[in-house]
């Protein structure tokens, strides 16, 4: 709380630089906001939301606490000044919700997203289509999250899409292990997206990050439950690209999948390039190091080899337990082998004693320094 109590006052104080009618702050109680989770509260938000974008000079929404009961809404730009929507209460989705998103920002440049509480009242065996991700960021610039927390999502808890340089700070995303779906934060899309210093447990990817995007930087999360950090699938299309991405001093615990980058066996051409992974620490993985170009979410997936190329892909300092024999699993296309695998410092041992953990590689071109348990197959 006293974070973002920081952030609302900082940015207060520099909407009050540009001028007093900048720090005007629309309340959502004073628009008839009902709390204690029982009115739907939709029509106070969006009205809210409205005045505020539309006040000169940059406004702040402010959600009170308490625990509002809100139906899907879509807070759209562009707006006339920079935007803060600061959260000090629980917004809470209804139950029986469909559709693309709860929360959706769109079309704004300069949002800041700050405290609170967003619970989509998901529940963990949850297998209705069409689910909605708990918040969206669409076609959004120069905006930030921070010291938000997500609970309970349908589905992906925080997605990006088409969006160029938001910064996630700070954020709390927590649904069960065995939650359906229920990635951290899916990144499609999009350029210049920064994620630190987040904690995140789910039923799905802790981090995805979708083809044609760019300028991914990934430091500080905490992962566990989940599947994992993951690039892709890609091959759905022709020519998708996921380029420049790092993950750093990142801590993955008790999941599925730790480091993964995957693509279908479909005759699409793609690229994967100049990723890095550095000071990532396992902790009880399945599947700690994993590229696998025979990636079939389906039971019927083109046969053959993919033609997405993998290159330039850095493990270094990446140590920890391994809950599976196979520490290092690098399945590469035949007709698109992986090159530029760099293989640095990698200590990755059995979780018990008295086993080993070994590699395996297929189609995989590269070297490998320094320390390698298992024993590079490079």
């Amino acid at each position: 709380m006293k974070a973002t109590n920081f952030v609302f006052l900082f940015f207060l104080a520099l909407f009050n630089i540009q001028g007093e009618s900048a720090t005007k702050v629309f309340n959502l109680k004073d628009y008839g906001a009902i709390p204690g989770g029982q009115v739907d509260n939709s029509k106070a938000l969006l009205k809210a939301w409205g005045d505020a974008c539309n006040s000169h000079g940059g406004s702040t929404l402010e959600v009170p606490s308490a625990t509002y009961l809100v139906y899907p809404v879509t807070l759209s730009g562009p707006c006339k000044g920079p935007m803060l929507f600061h959260n000090i209460g629980i917004l809470k989705g209804p139950s029986g919700l469909q559709g693309n998103s709860w929360v959706s920002f769109q079309y704004i440049n300069g949002l800041t997203l700050t405290g609170g509480t967003f619970d989509g009242q998901g529940s963990p065996k949850q297998t209705t289509p069409n689910l909605p991700a708990l918040l969206s960021f669409d076609f959004m610039t120069n905006s930030r999250a921070q010291c938000v927390t997500l609970i309970n999502s349908r589905n992906t808890h925080f997605q990006i899409f088409a969006c160029n340089q938001i910064d996630i700070d700070n954020i709390t995303i927590s649904s069960p292990g065995d939650s359906v779906n229920t990635d951290g934060i899916k990144i499609g899309n999009s350029n210049s997206i920064t994620i630190t210093n987040t904690n995140i447990g789910c039923g799905d990817d802790c981090v995805a990050v979708l083809p044609n995007s760019k300028d991914i930087n990934v430091t500080g999360v905490t992962c566990g439950p989940g599947h994992g950090i993951s690039i892709g699938s890609m091959g759905g299309s022709a020519n998708e690209r996921v380029e420049h991405v790092t993950v750093t001093n990142c801590i993955i615990s008790n999941t599925l999948n730790g480091l993964r980058i995957k693509s279908k066996t479909t005759n699409m051409p793609g690229l994967v390039n100049n990723v890095r992974y550095e000071n990532i620490s396992f902790q009880n993985v399945d599947n700690p190091i994993i590229i696998d170009q025979n990636y079939c979410p389906s039971r019927t997936c083109h046969q053959g080899d993919s033609r997405v190329q993998i290159q330039n892909v850095e493990f270094i300092n990446v140590h920890g337990t391994s809950v599976t024999p196979v520490a290092v699993n690098l399945q590469c296309s035949g007709t698109n082998p992986c090159t530029g695998i760099d293989l640095n410092d990698i200590n990755i041992p059995y979780f018990k004693q008295g086993a080993t953990t070994i590699s395996k590689c297929l189609n995989a071109r590269g070297r490998s320094s320094g320390v390698q348990i298992p024993k590079s197959c490079i």
